[in-house]
């Protein structure tokens, strides 16, 4: 973790959400992440995990309070369900998009190469993406996040349906990018990943949320 960074965070302030009026999602939300931390949201499903992570890209709006943070990058992958991967594009066209994310960069096919060998996927640029299996798919999503150089990483739900082998490649993308200092989090209900891999934990439950660390993963060390 980049120690410079150790006096940033990622704040919640007294925070409140929902997706209709009257029903709160989370409450009282009232916690700071410090910059550089790898943290697993977990929690029930309809538990408030997708909004917290909704609200911290700015997707969505709170109902009260608010979020700040000091990243200037912010990559938010969604769960798998929000592709359409019968769409006709090729890899290739998936990975320019991260150029409207940082449109003063252009990627050459060199880029774009290095970013899929970065997740370990051995097919051509040209190939549909209809022809992808869902762990190449979700290689291939890791790598426009690459691209994108987020300072913050989102990640909901990102091993969904996924081989093991490929969670394996990914899970050490994330812990090289968390030693370069990058922040992430990620929404996930896979303890044996989380306990493997994840030192901070973010409990979602009931609409609260406390952190803590994860004294598996540090006993295990």
């Amino acid at each position: 973790m980049v120690q410079s960074m150790s006096h940033s965070y990622l704040t919640f302030n007294h925070l409140e959400a929902g997706y209709h009026p009257g029903k709160l999602v989370l409450k009282n939300v009232n916690f700071s992440i410090p910059m550089g931390s790898y943290c697993a949201v977990i929690g029930s499903n309809g538990s408030g995990k997708s909004t917290l992570l909704k609200l911290i890209a700015g997707l969505l709006e709170p109902s009260k309070g608010n979020v700040k943070h000091p990243f200037k990058a912010v990559a938010y992958l969604p769960q798998n369900g929000s592709f359409n991967r019968t769409f006709p594009i090729s890899i290739a066209d998936i990975l320019k998009m991260s150029r409207y994310v940082n449109s003063n960069d252009a990627y050459d096919a060199d880029s774009l190469q290095n970013a899929l060998n970065t997740v370990k996927l051995a097919v051509s640029l040209d190939c549909p993406i209809q022809n992808l299996s869902g762990g190449q798919f979700q290689r291939v999503l890791f790598a426009r996040l690459l691209l994108q150089n987020p300072d913050l990483l989102l990640l909901d739900e990102p091993f969904n349906g996924i081989d093991e082998e490929t969670i394996n490649d990914l899970a050490d993308v994330l812990k090289d990018l968390h030693q370069k200092g990058k922040t992430i989090l990620l929404a996930i209900h896979d303890w044996h990943f989380v306990n493997t891999f994840v030192p901070m934990i973010i409990d979602v439950k009931n609409g609260c949320t406390t952190m803590r660390r994860n004294e598996s993963l540090v006993q295990s060390a």
